[in-house]
């Protein structure tokens, strides 16, 4: 679902030429009101925070999801879905650089494998396009690049508030925050609400239910059933799935080095995610054996 919601915002901003703020008005819009009925139907107790919390789920949604998902679309405006997502994919890099500097993980031999592995993906995407490094779109890549560290940024900062919020609640007001800072961005008298047919009214709806929430519903319920380093190395599935849609709908492609790029960037995040699961499963062996 995440992979085919990239194919249908490209089709939405390149074919159809709509604003992407516009489109991130709808998306964190449907989310939020979707997410707060879900609450109120299953889980009323859920839907309380404490006013204290209230710059938090601001901060999450502001960088985690604003920044996250405007210069995704961005790029979408200038590079080829499954060019953004590779890049876009650096994000666990991101967030082992940040755990390496804040002295919350240690560095590693695999590690530094999956780093070199990915930087070196990126480097053949970039020059593996027709025309080299003289016909990249810096513009696009850049904000590919800034959209991973968005999510990075959610990944991170969103630990923190699992310590006393229920997951659906971080969902539910991360992206209330993130429907607010949009419309003060885009406001709504700036719409052109009567310029939307019906068929761009499903759009929205799809890029709001089916591209958002069930999806991040179903990451949810795979946890119940699935170690998280496994759902994690499922998620890789993303980009690839993105690609192929891109190449049969929208007729875009990845040429052979961005191929063998893309497959590096990959590489390097299922390395990172094989050493953490190994690690984990050592250390619970060890714990045993001492018990």
């Amino acid at each position: 679902m995440w992979g085919f919601s990239g194919v249908v915002t490209s089709y939405l901003l390149r074919h159809r030429q709509m604003r992407p703020d516009d489109l991130l008005v709808f998306r964190t819009g449907f989310a939020s009101l979707i997410l707060f009925l879900w609450l109120r139907m299953t889980a009323k107790s859920l839907i309380r925070i404490r006013i204290a919390d209230l710059p938090y789920f601001a901060l999450l949604g502001a960088i985690g999801l604003v920044a996250n998902q405007g210069f995704y679309y961005l790029a979408l405006t200038q590079v080829s879905v499954g060019y953004a997502l590779m890049l876009q994919y650096l994000s666990p890099i991101f967030l082992m650089a940040y755990g390496v500097l804040s002295k919350t993980e240690r560095l590693t031999a695999g590690k530094l494998v999956s780093a070199a592995l990915a930087l070196s993906g990126v480097a053949l995407m970039l020059i593996g396009q027709p025309g080299g490094l003289g016909k990249i779109s810096w513009m696009g890549s850049l904000c590919a690049v800034g959209s991973g560290i968005g999510f990075a940024f959610y990944t991170a900062y969103g630990k923190h508030g699992l310590r006393h919020y229920d997951s659906r609640t971080m969902m539910a007001y991360a992206f209330l925050s993130a429907a607010v800072i949009w419309l003060m961005i885009r406001a709504p008298w700036k719409i052109g609400w009567a310029e939307y047919s019906l068929s761009s009214w499903v759009f929205f709806l799809y890029l709001g239910a089916v591209a958002t929430v069930l999806p991040f519903a179903l990451y949810l319920a795979s946890l119940k059933h699935l170690e998280a380093t496994r759902t994690s190395l499922t998620s890789i599935l993303e980009p690839v799935v993105a690609a192929a849609a891109a190449w049969i709908w929208l007729g875009q492609s990845l040429w052979p080095l961005q191929i063998a790029g893309g497959v590096a960037v990959l590489a390097g995040v299922l390395m990172l995610q094989l050493e953490s699961y190994w690690l984990s499963k050592t250390t619970g062996r060890d714990q045993k054996q001492n018990s």
